[in-house]
This record gives C-alpha cells, structure tokens and sequence, in this order.
C-alpha cells in the first residue's frame, strides 16, 4: 500500500488513471527519449510522477534524476520509481536547478516549456547542467495546433505556445545543432488526430502538421563545460 495519491486532474499524468491513449502519447516519448539516453546520465526537468524516469532507468540509462517543483508529486514518484538505487527524485524549481555546472549527459524535459514564462533561462539553466557534448531532448505543443488564431493559449494552464519556426530559432539561441520531431500528426481541414506512430520526423505543410514538436538539441561547443 502506498503512502500517498494523487488523483487525475488532465493536467498530470498519472499511471494507472490517466486515459490510456493519453497516457500513450506521453509515455512514446519516454520510448523515444530512451533510445537516446542509454548508458548516459539523466534529468528529467518537470517529471511529474515519475513514470519517464522509470522508463528511461529500465531501458538503459545508468542513473536517472526527476526534479519537480510539487512535494506532493516528488513523494508519489519517490514511492512508485525511487527504489532501486538507479532513480532518484528532488523537488526544484526548473529554472534554478540544484546541481553543479555540466554534470548530465542528457537532459529530458517533455510538455514544460509552454508553462514557464522564463522560457529562456530555463533553456540556459538546462544547458548549464550538460556537460559539453550533452543533448537536451524536449517537447512543446504545436500553436499552429492547439492556439492558431488565439493572442493567449486556448489551455489555461499554458503561458506561452510556440510555431515551429519559433521554436526552433529559441532553442538555437542556447544549443547547436537542433533536430525537430513530431509526434499526433492532425490533418487541418478537419482536426482529426493519427496517435498511434509515436515520435517521427516533424510533419508541417498546408494539409497535416505533427501536434506536437519534439527537439533533440546538442550543446554548443564553446558553452557550459
């Protein structure tokens, strides 16, 4: 019996309660963030309740960290995936991370961005902590998608979406070489949605465009050691 709970607001995700085709379209990003990150060291910035960290820890990563800025979500990943010696869980703030200068391979910070006004120096923080061959791999969702004809995102619980261009030309302002993948590709004319192709190469033209935007960003050469 577990110690503490957390109920599914669609907000967070949460194994167990949260719908399983939403849960799908989180977790392949875990699947795909995994394939990147095996043998390295982890963050995952924003982890919620820890299921990504589970993930990538079972698919080959030597230790992975979750940081949240809820207590109340660190305790329920703690109980659930903190428990064998490769894991292990802080509550943080994003943008001010309690670790030294260059001390992860990878950085993994999925759906985050959109929430924090402070955007940039969350990218620079995120940098700050790769060491200098270090890839953050991060995912926002698509304006183009979610917000097209909106001053404000559609999602109260958003504080800014980006456009693909956008996004990419933010994220070259603090790492190199920046590759863009999609992921719930949505056909324009008619909003539907294809789920079921995981994590693929970015999708934008007049007719379908990728829902979602996922980065796999390496570190400039010259940045934090």
């Amino acid at each position: 019996m577990y110690r503490s709970d957390i109920e599914f607001t669609g907000e967070r995700v949460v194994p167990g309660k949260t719908p399983e085709e939403v849960y799908r379209e989180h977790i392949d990003r875990y699947v795909f963030a995994a394939t990147l990150v095996a043998g390295k060291v982890v963050l995952d910035v924003a982890c919620g309740t820890g299921y990504g960290v589970g993930h990538v820890a079972e698919h080959g990563a030597v230790a992975a960290v979750g940081v949240d800025l809820s207590m109340e979500t660190v305790d329920y990943a703690r109980e659930r995936f903190g428990q064998d010696g490769v894991t292990s869980f802080i509550c943080a703030d994003g943008i001010r991370l309690p670790f030294a200068d260059g001390c992860f391979d990878a950085v993994v910070s999925f759906e985050t961005i959109e929430h924090i006004r402070q955007y940039e120096e969350f990218l620079i923080e995120c940098g700050r902590v790769l060491k200098r061959d270090g890839v953050l791999i991060c995912s926002t969702p698509n304006r183009r998608v979610f917000s097209p004809d909106a001053t404000i995102p559609l999602n109260p619980f958003h504080v800014y979406e980006f456009w693909p261009d956008e996004f990419l030309r933010v994220l070259r302002g603090s790492f190199g070489e920046v590759v863009l993948y999609g992921q719930c590709d949505v056909t324009l004319a008619d909003n539907t949605v294809e789920r079921d192709r995981g994590v693929h190469g970015f999708v934008d033209d007049d007719a379908v465009t990728s829902g979602y935007m996922v980065a796999v960003a390496r570190k400039h050469p010259g940045g934090y050691s």
